[in-house]
């Protein structure tokens, strides 16, 4: 096949591949179960200012991605499928808005904006929650386009530029808050760190529109943050614009960790790109002296992981934004540096998958993974998937006498797509909460009382489609609401499971238990 076209059309299929994923797997508990629940009683409410969960408004994450899915749902009808195809939308806008960017910042190597969208659609972590309902993929499309901006104003063209700068602000804020800032705002603030050398620069001319694209920005985010404040009441006010942003960067013990949290998982994040030697090898000549855009994403990849590295609140998908960033320079660096390499060399990289494929075979044989309930149950068809593949890939490896990025990409891919399918069937129960959900339902319908203890994220409004909320108790208040409602059942997530329990399953590694306040009571006698 010819190699351009493969690039340019070639990822269509993949993502394809990749979208095809969600219709083997329920959606994971409790992030996308939440956010899907808050998406329905928007949709239920038919009010689209504030965002609620369980009956109560919902300050956690602002309203874009719950706005995208009630299109979907006023497009398609309500589904399952229409709430989660915008997750992989938003991936699809990430691949070609890199291959955008690539064009802009490398107009003299058209190979680098081909081949970028490859690169970032294989890089593990990115692929991991390209099909997720969640927040940083969509984040990602922001940051590209203030990042895009900037280019342009760079390349003469200030009002699209500054415009596009001030969008992705708006935009972002909507999107996941004002983390947008943290990406954009090193970038432009370093501009003189990556602009290009030997052209008069108007340093006033440049921070002073910077200000006005930042307020700009603010007043996109504004006209929807003042009005949903003023609905909201004082206390949602006081979350949306401040609790959530300053509070939760500073003072927060939500997922706070070390600063050095993140470094240990970034051969992990970086996979499998960080395996291939010939990325190392090009480091050594890197031209970032005379290469602007090599500049310009080495200073967004390492300013953003400082600084969610210094953010007390860490997690995983954070730094999904940054990953465009690398995607764009491995692509320069590989194509910058194409020479012809030893075979040795470029069979490390397809080794490395051997050896992950070989790993998830090991893995109920191992001690510290066989404690894990789905490792218990899991059989040999996931690892032999994955060694099979990275056989193929070394075998393709060795007859081409090169690695070839489409070959890993599409490896990895596949890989991805296969280990969803057996993770979730091995998890069983342990990530699908839908018999749970409709056992809810059921509740409602014949009007029987039902309660969640301590803290419910949202599990089940979704998935079982509940127009009511679902009453939720502390802990020490089990029994007098079991005294109140002696005909209902309480639901609580334990570390074991209660043999008496009218209804149990997994939920992750804990148990999900319905329990009859009649068996309450006795307990308590």
């Amino acid at each position: 096949m010819n190699p351009i076209l493969l690039a340019r059309w070639g990822l269509i299929p993949l993502w394809l591949l990749l979208t095809l994923s969600i219709f083997f797997r329920t959606p994971t508990p409790i992030d996308e179960t939440r956010y899907l629940t808050v998406a329905w009683e928007m949709w239920l409410r038919q009010d689209f200012l504030v965002p609620y969960l369980n009956g109560a408004t919902y300050s956690h994450k602002p309203p874009l991605l719950f706005w995208l899915i009630n299109l979907s749902w006023g497009m398609f009808g309500v589904s399952e499928w229409a709430a989660r195809i915008v997750g992989p939308l938003c991936a699809l806008l990430n691949l070609y808005m890199t291959r955008m960017l690539a064009k802009q910042l490398w107009p003299d190597e058209p190979k680098v904006a081909l081949l970028a969208p490859w690169v970032l659609i294989a890089t593990l972590l990115w692929t991991l929650f390209a099909t997720g309902t969640m927040f940083d993929i969509l984040l990602s499309n922001c940051v590209l386009l203030g990042i895009l901006g900037l280019v342009w104003v760079r390349q003469d063209k200030e009002a699209l530029g500054w415009g596009s700068f001030a969008l992705a602000i708006g935009l972002g804020v909507l999107a996941k808050g004002p983390v947008i800032l943290v990406h954009l705002m090193p970038i432009a603030l370093l501009f003189p760190v990556w602009r290009q050398k030997n052209i008069s620069v108007n340093y006033y001319r440049w921070y002073g529109f910077t200000f006005l694209a930042l307020l700009g920005g603010a007043l996109i985010a504004l006209s929807w943050a003042i009005p949903a404040a003023i609905q909201g009441g004082d206390a949602y006010a006081k979350a949306i614009l401040w609790s959530q942003t300053a509070d939760r960067a500073v003072t927060t013990q939500i997922h706070a960790r070390p600063f050095w949290w993140y470094l240990p998982f970034m051969p992990l994040f970086l996979f499998p790109w960080i395996t291939w030697p010939r990325f190392w090898q090009s480091l050594r000549p890197l031209s970032w002296h005379n290469d602007q855009g090599v500049r310009l994403t080495l200073l967004w990849f390492v300013s953003g992981l400082l600084i969610f590295s210094l953010i007390q609140s860490k997690q995983v998908h954070y730094l999904v934004p940054l990953l465009p960033a690398f995607s764009l320079l491995m692509t320069r660096l590989l194509v910058k540096n194409e020479k012809p390499r030893r075979l040795s060399s470029e069979l490390v990289l397809p080794l490395f998958l051997c050896v992950a494929g070989g790993f998830l075979l090991l893995m109920p044989s191992l001690t510290v993974f066989a404690k894990l309930a789905w490792v218990q149950g899991m059989g040999y068809e996931w690892g032999s998937s994955v060694l099979l593949i990275g056989l193929v890939l070394l075998a393709f490896t060795w007859y081409q006498r090169q690695l070839s990025v489409f070959a890993v990409s599409i490896s990895i891919v596949l890989a991805i797509f296969i280990g969803f399918i057996y993770f979730f069937k091995y998890t069983g129960l342990a990530y699908n909460l839908q018999p749970a959900a409709d056992k809810v339902r059921f509740f409602q319908e014949q009007g029987i009382p039902v309660a969640y203890v301590h803290n419910y994220q949202g599990q089940f409004h979704f998935l079982g489609r509940l127009t009511q909320p679902i009453e939720v108790v502390p802990r020490d208040g089990r029994v007098q609401w079991a005294a109140d409602h002696p005909e209902g059942y309480l639901i609580s997530v334990q570390r074991d499971a209660d043999p008496l329990a009218s209804y149990k399953q997994r939920q992750r590694e804990r148990w999900l238990t319905f329990r009859s306040a009649r068996q309450v009571l006795t307990e308590v006698k």
